[in-house]
């Protein structure tokens, strides 16, 4: 668990990806307080912050007669909001920009990580791996990762690219992973496991094999997307 966030802010993050990827849809009603406490091992108290924050940033709302429903309206500030990525090339764009950006992220975060950056990322691979079969869940652990490396890295502005295109990465992660695991040559398993040596990489503090790990892994992804 992240020393520097506390557990009702990683969960309101995690939720309004779920919301902004359009997994949670607009009308949709959420799970009581008393089945998302179980989902993510807290306390109720602890579901309540984190949905106070999401009904701050008009993303919920509670209505007469019970319950707590995604609103209508999803806005967001991010630049990268309204950019288009329906097709492959777009979509290969889109994983130029990422391998860009997060192989100097991962070299960056080997170096400075702290104790609570890696046990962040460690409570993420083991919601990934117990989300393995599971897709759409596990696309949310997957970007949430990611974004952990960016914010490993100590820079604002990084972390800050990295937020500013995760609703992109989260309406499009769908689809690269399941190009990658239609291709049959790799496996829901082999995906955690690749997470998995970033983390080691990271954690040993090897910059230049987690850089060959995250380029091999867009690469992998990017090679799936041009032979479809």
């Amino acid at each position: 668990m992240s020393l520097t966030k506390k557990s009702y802010e990683i969960i309101a993050e995690e939720l309004q990806r779920l919301i902004e990827s359009g997994l949670i849809k607009p009308g949709d009603k959420l799970d009581s307080i008393e089945s998302l406490a179980k989902e993510y091992h807290v306390g109720r108290s602890t579901i309540r912050e984190a949905l106070s924050q999401l009904k701050a940033k008009g993303l919920i709302e509670s209505r007469q007669g019970g319950g707590t429903y995604v609103t209508s309206a999803i806005s967001s500030m991010s630049p990268f909001q309204d950019l288009p990525v329906d097709n492959p090339l777009e979509l290969s764009q889109l994983l130029q920009v990422r391998k860009i950006v997060e192989v100097g992220c991962i070299e960056l975060a080997s170096k400075l990580r702290t104790q609570s950056d890696i046990e962040e990322l460690e409570r993420i691979l083991n919601q990934m791996k117990d989300a393995i079969g599971n897709e759409e869940i596990s696309q949310v652990y997957d970007v949430n990762f990611h974004l952990a490396i960016a914010k490993a890295t100590q820079n604002p502005f990084l972390l800050a690219m990295m937020e500013s295109i995760s609703t992109v990465m989260s309406r499009t992660i769908r689809d690269t992973r399941n190009l990658w695991l239609y291709s049959r040559k790799e496996t829901a398993a082999r995906l955690f496991e690749e997470h998995q040596q970033m983390l080691k990489c990271i954690i040993s503090q090897n910059g230049e094999a987690g850089m060959i790990v995250m380029r091999d892994h867009l690469s992998k992804v990017e090679t799936v997307l041009n032979k479809n």
